[in-house]
């Protein structure tokens, strides 16, 4: 496979976290899509869209469903609708469980046992130990893949792996950065503020000193990251719809969907996230914000919540999900991996000049003296940009090496 660094993409992914000008698997939403056109409060319609979802992705497909499941409420309601539309089909759930993380495993294995389907607990590994082979999962510079490992349990037991995927940035999950967004916000903020603030409720995607980072050869400006979000923040779209509209156009499309593709082809799985069938997408989209979520309280996805009270399921109320714990993961593997390639001015990102050196150094003092969490993600994305490089641009290193 023949790849090259291209500069603008290293750029997009250490600030944004993925690359707007990919060519992305499914159309990008307008603000026309946007727009409350329909209502669905106790979530019947969207009930039976799910349902017709998942017999279009699995129906014809044999042997058992595996379904990643935590304890949270899309990944429950999944494994709900899964035994609802194939009461008699074997179905594997399997949870990954970090180290020194929330463990999710029990509410999850109760959920399993409710809903009698199978459950195996995955114990996940240092992502810094087995960055070659998350790299090579996805052939880029990214290292929010770790969940690859899911996948590849399920290949061991079945064709197919299904997901919650699309269900926050559709049904409204993400309660915290809207809180955040609104008490941000001034009525007369130009689209560009309105971008600034939205950007700032995704801050640790890039640090207060990001036109630092980077070396000679690439070329930052805020005003070319702002410009990719202009579209979203610049239509009569109500804040929320806004921010819902670049939710959907940022992360999801062009990190998510790519990301989770290229995890089943690469264990050639079929991968099932029912909130992305394309009725599913368009029939939420056009859903009033007040059934999506409730400011007030604090609360997100209300239909989603709706169904899983007629089906009875118990899902934890916090937003969860396979994390690592990423300082823990740092003091027994992460710094002294970061170490040995970060401050080596020999690696090919300082080389080639890509990244500053000083900066890098900076990074480490502002973790070790300030436990701060911005520069530790910044300083892994780094650490999988040099280990992308190896891998396949100079290919001194395999996907099979562990990093010590």
């Amino acid at each position: 496979m023949n790849i090259k660094p291209d500069k603008i993409q290293i750029r997009n992914f250490l600030t944004i976290r993925y690359n707007p000008l990919d060519k992305p698997l499914i159309s990008p939403a307008t603000w026309q899509n946007f727009k409350q056109k329909i209502s669905d409060p106790q979530g019947y319609q969207s009930e039976n869209l799910l349902k017709k979802s998942i017999l279009r992705s699995l129906d014809k497909i044999d042997g058992t469903i595996c379904v990643s499941l935590s304890s949270g409420i899309d990944s429950t309601l999944c494994l709900a609708l899964l035994r609802k539309v194939f009461p008699k089909r074997k179905i594997l759930a399997i949870c990954a469980v970090f180290e020194d993380a929330v463990d999710e495993s029990k509410i999850a294995k109760q959920i399993a046992e409710k809903f009698e389907v199978d459950f195996k607990i995955l114990h996940m590994e240092s992502l810094f130990a087995n960055m070659p082979e998350i790299i090579f999962v996805t052939k880029k510079p990214r290292w929010n893949t770790y969940s690859h490992l899911v996948a590849k349990e399920a290949k061991r037991h079945g064709k197919t792996l299904v997901t919650g995927d699309g269900a926050d940035e559709l049904f409204g999950g993400y309660t915290f950065r809207y809180d955040k967004f609104l008490k941000l916000l001034k009525d007369r903020d130009s689209w560009i503020i309105r971008v600034k603030k939205y950007l700032e409720c995704h801050n640790r995607d890039w640090v207060p000193d990001q036109q630092e980072l980077f070396g000679n050869k690439i070329k930052f400006d805020w005003n070319e990251m702002y410009r990719y979000f202009k579209h979203s923040f610049v239509n009569p779209l109500s804040p929320l719809q806004q921010v819902m509209l670049a939710d959907f156009n940022g992360k999801l499309l062009y990190d998510f969907i790519p990301t989770g593709r290229a995890i089943y082809n690469h264990y050639n799985l079929v991968g099932a996230s029912i909130f992305l069938d394309t009725d599913v997408i368009r029939f939420a989209q056009q859903l009033p914000i007040e059934q999506k979520y409730d400011h007030r309280k604090q609360i997100g996805k209300l239909i989603l919540r709706k169904i899983t009270e007629r089906l009875g399921v118990r899902h934890s109320n916090e937003k969860l999900g396979f994390s690592p714990s990423l300082f823990f993961d740092w003091k027994n593997h992460g710094k002294n991996i970061c170490q040995n390639y970060l401050l080596n001015k020999s690696s090919n990102i300082f080389h080639n000049k890509i990244i500053n050196y000083d900066w890098v150094v900076k990074a480490f003092e502002k973790i070790e003296d300030d436990g701060d969490v911005r520069y530790l993600n910044r300083l892994i994305s780094i650490l999988a940009l040099e280990i992308w490089y190896r891998i396949f641009i100079t290919k001194e290193m395999k996907e099979t090496q562990t990093l010590a």
